[in-house]
C-alpha cells in the first residue's frame, strides 16, 4: 500500500478524533483539540505532497 494513502487515511482519523473531542467540549477549543487538528493538518500536507511529487 502506498504511503500517501496510509497518510491520507490517518489524516482523516486524526480529523475525526479532533471533531469528537470538540463536540465533547463544545464551549471552546481546548489545547488537545488544537493538537489533533495540527497533526491532521501535517498528515494532510505530507500526503498531498506525496500525491503530487511522486507521480
Amino acid at each position: 500500500m502506498a504511503a500517501r494513502y496510509v497518510l491520507s487515511a490517518l489524516a482523516a482519523v486524526f480529523l475525526l478524533a479532533a471533531a469528537r473531542r470538540w463536540t465533547r467540549n463544545a464551549r471552546r477549543i481546548d489545547s488537545a483539540t488544537r493538537i489533533w487538528l495540527l497533526v491532521a493538518f501535517i498528515f494532510t500536507a505530507v500526503a498531498a505532497w506525496l500525491q503530487w511529487h511522486t507521480s
